[in-house]
C-alpha cells in the first residue's frame, strides 16, 4: 500500500507535466484569451459581441462532439500521443486565426475548427495520466493538475494584450500559437499508458455508460454548470449595473480567479478525506449563498459572490475527474470522462445565454440570480443521491 508521500515522490513529474499541459491547452489558452481580442476584432473585421459569443459557443459544441473520440483514442493508445496531437492542433488553430481570418465568417469557422482539432489538449488526457499514478492522494493530485489552467489565466492574457498593443491582433494570435506549441513538451512527458490500455474492455465501457451512476453523475454536474456558470461572464456587467466603476468591478472579478485556484487545491485535498459527492453538494450550497448575497445586497456583498462563484467552478473541475475515476474502471476513463467533461462544457456554454436573455427580459440580474439558486438546489439533491465514495487504497 502506497502512502501519500510516496505517491508524490514517485508521481510529481506526472503532476507537473499534466498541470503544464492543461494550462497550455484549450482550457487554459482559448477560454481566457478570447475576450482580449474583442475590441481589436470589432475594429479589424467588424466582430460584434454577439458574434464573439456565438463563435465561442460553436467552439464549445465542436469540442463536445470531438471529446468522445478523444476519449476512445486515449483509452486505446494512452494519453501521450493524443495530447501531443491536441497541442499541435491548438497551435495550428491560433496560427490560422492570425493569418487566415479577414471576416466574421472566417473567424467563426476557425474558432469552430479549433474546438474540434484541439480537443485532445483538454484535461482528458492529462487527468487520465494522473489518475493512473495516484490512488490515495488522487484528489489532491488532480487539484494540482487543474492549477495549470488558473495560472495560465493569470499569466497569458496580459502577455497577449501587450503583444496586441505593440504589434496588432494578428501578432497576438501568432504569439498564442507559439505558446500553445510549447504544450508538446509536457504532453511528451506524460506516461504512454500502453500497458494499462491493453486491458481495454468495450463491453465493460458500454455497461458503465448505461449505468445509473454514470447518468446521475452526468446530470448532477450538468445541472450545476447550467445553474451557475452563466453568471461568470456576466459578473462584471452585473457590478457595473449596480453602480461600481470599471476598476472596482474588475478588481472584484479577480477574486473569482483567486478562488478558483484555492478551491482546486482545497477541494482536491478534501476529496481524499471526505466523500466527494458531499463536497460537491457543499460547494453548491456555498454558491447559492453567494448568489443570494448578490441578489440581496448587490455590490456590497460582491466579494462573497465572487468567492462563491470561483469556489464552485474550482470544485466542479476537480470533482468531475475524481468521481469518474472512483466510480468506474480506469481502463475506460478516457471515454467516460470525455463524455462527462463534454456535458459540463455544453451546459456551461448555454449558461451565459439564458442568464443574458433573462436579464434582458426582467431588466436586471436579480431574477437570474434567484433562478440560479433554484438550479443549485436541484444539483444539491442530485449530488446527495450519488453513491458514497470512501478513501480508496487501490484503484
Amino acid at each position: 500500500m502506497s502512502t501519500d508521500g510516496s505517491e508524490f515522490q514517485r508521481g510529481w513529474p506526472v503532476v507537473l507535466a499534466a498541470s503544464s499541459g492543461v494550462g497550455l491547452g484549450i482550457a487554459g489558452l482559448l477560454t481566457y484569451t478570447a475576450g482580449v481580442f474583442a475590441k481589436d476584432l470589432a475594429v479589424g473585421i467588424g466582430l460584434s459581441r454577439t458574434a464573439l459569443g456565438a463563435a465561442f459557443f460553436l467552439s464549445t459544441v465542436a469540442l463536445a462532439l470531438a471529446l468522445p473520440l478523444v476519449g476512445w483514442l486515449i483509452d486505446r493508445f494512452g494519453p501521450r500521443w493524443p495530447a501531443i496531437g491536441g497541442a499541435l492542433g491548438l497551435a495550428l488553430g491560433f496560427a490560422l486565426l492570425g493569418t487566415a481570418v479577414h471576416s466574421v465568417a472566417a473567424y467563426m469557422l476557425v474558432m469552430t475548427g479549433i474546438g474540434f482539432i484541439a480537443a485532445a489538449s483538454s484535461p482528458v488526457a492529462h487527468t487520465r495520466a494522473v489518475n493512473a499514478v495516484f490512488v490515495r492522494s488522487r484528489g489532491l493530485a488532480l487539484g494540482l493538475t487543474q492549477l495549470g489552467i488558473g495560472l495560465a489565466a493569470m499569466i497569458v492574457p496580459p502577455v497577449v494584450a501587450a503583444v496586441i498593443i505593440g504589434y496588432g491582433w494578428q501578432a497576438g494570435y501568432l504569439a498564442l500559437a507559439a505558446i500553445a506549441a510549447f504544450g508538446v513538451i509536457p504532453a511528451a512527458a506524460l506516461p504512454s499508458g500502453r500497458n494499462e490500455t491493453r486491458r481495454l474492455d468495450s463491453a465493460s465501457s458500454a455497461e458503465e455508460l448505461r449505468s445509473p451512476t454514470f447518468r446521475l453523475l452526468l446530470l448532477s454536474f450538468g445541472m450545476m454548470a447550467l445553474a451557475f456558470a452563466g453568471l461568470l461572464p456576466h459578473f462584471v456587467p452585473m457590478l457595473r449595473e449596480a453602480g461600481l466603476g470599471a476598476a472596482q468591478a474588475a478588481g472584484l472579478a479577480s477574486i473569482i480567479g483567486a478562488s478558483v485556484i484555492v478551491s482546486r487545491i482545497l477541494v482536491g485535498w478534501l476529496a481524499d478525506r471526505i466523500s466527494a459527492p458531499f463536497i460537491a453538494a457543499a460547494s453548491c450550497v456555498l454558491c447559492a449563498i453567494g448568489c443570494l448575497a448578490l441578489a440581496w445586497k448587490g455590490a456590497a456583498l460582491a466579494w462573497l459572490g465572487a468567492i462563491a462563484l470561483g469556489s464552485a467552478m474550482g470544485a466542479e473541475a476537480d470533482l468531475i475527474g475524481y468521481l469518474t475515476a472512483r466510480y468506474f474502471r480506469l481502463a475506460n476513463y478516457g471515454r467516460l470522462y470525455a463524455i462527462q467533461y463534454a456535458g459540463f462544457m455544453l451546459m456551461a456554454g448555454l449558461g451565459p445565454l439564458w442568464v443574458g436573455a433573462l436579464a434582458d427580459a426582467t431588466g436586471g440580474y436579480r431574477t437570474p440570480l434567484l433562478v440560479t439558486v433554484g438550479g443549485l438546489v436541484v444539483a444539491i439533491v442530485l449530488f446527495l443521491r450519488l453513491p458514497r465514495v470512501e478513501r480508496a487504497s487501490q484503484a
